[in-house]
């Protein structure tokens, strides 16, 4: 890697490497070392920048709310229809593809969580703020008349989030049965059969 010389671009270089790390590992046996390996920078500088392992890990969890919370939050901002924000929702929920570092990560943290109570408590919040994404464009939906819910909108927004999870799991354990374009058919074939509209 290229020498990296002001602060915000080695921290970004350090969460990109622990997120690969993680990825590829799994959170229980990160190292410094490892971060380090894989950034091609010495131990002593990770150290620097992240003096304790979870502070490195809480920033791979900040990377994973900005893609699915607030990426998507701006996305559907842009957006008039409830339909097409519901859509959009849908297809910026799944892993974009087998090398998706990020979301692999994601998993493999979510796996941790049951063993780390910390790591819980970030996967709540994230969790929290999908279906918030959610419950927002059901609502604005139901309220317009373009979506005739039916079932309660915080039961249909948790289970959209679930869903994504589901088949991101899926789809990142390379299941043969389950392609991203079909993950994402049947996403829209519950959005048709929860609020009557055409998604």
């Amino acid at each position: 890697m290229a020498r990296v010389r002001n602060q915000d671009a080695r921290r970004s270089q350090l969460v990109t490497a622990a997120i690969a790390v993680i990825a590829d590992r799994g959170v229980g046996g990160v190292r410094v070392k490892d971060i380090a390996d894989a950034a091609q920078i010495s131990p002593r500088l990770v150290a620097y920048y992240y003096p304790e392992i979870e502070d490195l890990i809480d920033e791979v969890y900040r990377n994973a709310v900005d893609r699915y919370y607030w990426q998507r939050l701006e996305a559907i901002s842009r957006l008039d229809d409830p339909r097409d924000r519901l859509a959009n929702l849908i297809e910026s929920g799944l892993p974009s593809g087998n090398d998706d570092m990020l979301n692999r990560a994601l998993y493999e943290l979510a796996v941790n969580a049951g063993r780390d109570p910390s790591h819980g408590t970030l996967l709540t919040l994230l969790f929290d703020r999908e279906v918030s994404l959610y419950v927002a464009v059901l609502e604005a939906g139901r309220s317009s008349g373009a979506f005739a819910l039916t079932e309660p909108v915080l039961a249909v927004a948790q289970n959209f989030v679930a869903l994504e999870d589901a088949y991101g799991m899926h789809l990142n354990g390379g299941n043969s049965s389950l392609d991203a374009a079909t993950a994402v058919g049947l996403l829209r074939s519950y959005a048709r059969a929860v609020t009557g509209a055409d998604i």
